[in-house]
């Protein structure tokens, strides 16, 4: 997986024939509610710890795209924020975009995505370097993976 940095994207642009799959990780925040401050940092450090095992995974084959942050609660509307975001993206010669969440509410926009959401339900608390926190990620991403590959035989 390429990240967007500029190491990557340097690396990206005369190679990018052959990558073809972008991943949006999609990140929830609401700051002013301090009851949910706490769990939604943990599930931004997972996700980052569930890229960082498909980087190693894919590396070379999938693109690695800024977290997409966006308001808790706001998925009526914030649907199509995403996907300008993703018709960006598309002006690449990507054939396959991937959303990464933990948040069960996108399965309701789901259908209205132009991109494949790859939900799976999370931990919503714990400590990020527990061998039960890093076994979840493990066998999560390892679902993920197939996922993946399922698209990409499509």
């Amino acid at each position: 997986m390429m990240r967007w940095t500029k190491a990557d994207t340097t690396q990206y642009l005369p190679e990018k024939q052959y990558i073809d799959t972008v991943l949006i990780p999609l990140i929830p925040f609401d700051p002013s509610s301090d009851g949910s401050m706490t769990e939604q940092a943990f599930r931004r450090e997972l996700t980052q710890l569930f890229t960082n095992f498909i980087e190693k995974e894919y590396h070379g084959r999938i693109f690695l795209a800024p977290d997409y942050h966006y308001l808790s609660n706001t998925h009526e509307t914030e649907w199509e924020r995403l996907n300008q975001w993703i018709s960006h993206f598309n002006t690449q010669p990507f054939q396959h975009v991937f959303l990464f969440t933990f948040d069960s509410k996108w399965r309701k926009y789901e259908a209205k995505l132009n991109g494949k959401l790859l939900w799976i339900p999370g931990m919503k608390e714990g400590d990020i370097q527990s061998k039960e926190t890093q076994s979840f990620v493990k066998e999560q991403a390892r679902q993920i993976n197939e996922l993946i590959q399922y698209d990409w035989q499509l």
